[in-house]
């Protein structure tokens, strides 16, 4: 690619996103176009390890839940007592499903309700700690041996990578190696498979490896 085609491709795509890059590389605008592909690869690479999470993190969480309250729509149990925002997705996914005419079943709204949902459950809020996670949601996560409070810490730190990535966002510029073994660490502490299916089949490593300069 020569700087000419370089600055076309610029016009095409956002200037405001694409001046981020040129930024990082020093003005090059050819050096950025390349630093931009590759976090477009690596930030497609992490989406299948975090996919794996998202569906174990619901799954688990979901079952343990429903074995606690004894319903499968465990968050109009009396007894959950979810904070706002979480109830808010509830009626947000009940909302959603109703616009496609779909039926809002328990196992649809728990399909439809999203990361920072199940993360938050993982949180402090109305008493989550005692009500929630000693009494259930730790055995969601058989191989953890820390503390509530930092297995949150990362799944929201991973959060928010997810939101970048589903946005579109830099991540060039992110521990994005100490974000995959995150990833892979906190599968372990649901299932050791799952999180060696993970390691065995990602194409991160690779794609990290072939980080291109940015000068």
């Amino acid at each position: 690619m020569d700087h000419a085609e370089a600055l076309r491709l610029r016009g095409v795509l956002s200037q405001a996103r694409l001046g981020e890059y040129v930024a990082v590389c020093g003005g090059d605008t050819v050096a950025a176009l390349r630093l931009f592909c590759w976090n477009t690869e690596i930030a497609s690479g992490l989406y299948g390890p975090l996919q794996h999470l998202e569906l174990a993190l619901r799954s688990v969480i979901d079952q343990q839940l429903r074995r606690l309250f004894g319903q499968a729509d465990w968050w109009d149990a009396p007894g959950a007592d979810l904070h706002f925002g979480a109830r808010q997705k509830i009626a947000d996914a009940r909302g959603q499903l109703r616009r496609q005419s779909i039926p809002a079943t328990p196992q649809e709204i728990v399909n439809e309700l999203p990361f920072g949902f199940w993360v938050g459950l993982l949180g402090s809020g109305n008493r989550y700690d005692q009500r929630l996670w000693r009494t259930a949601l730790h055995r969601a996560f058989p191989h953890h041996r820390g503390r509530r409070r930092d297995l949150h810490q990362k799944l929201d730190y991973l959060r928010v990578l997810r939101n970048k990535i589903a946005h579109h966002c830099p991540i060039h510029h992110r521990h994005l190696h100490a974000d995959y073994e995150t990833i892979v660490e906190v599968l372990g502490y649901i299932d050791h498979g799952l999180a060696g299916l993970v390691r065995r089949y990602s194409g991160v490593p690779a794609l990290l490896a072939r980080r291109p300069p940015t000068a």
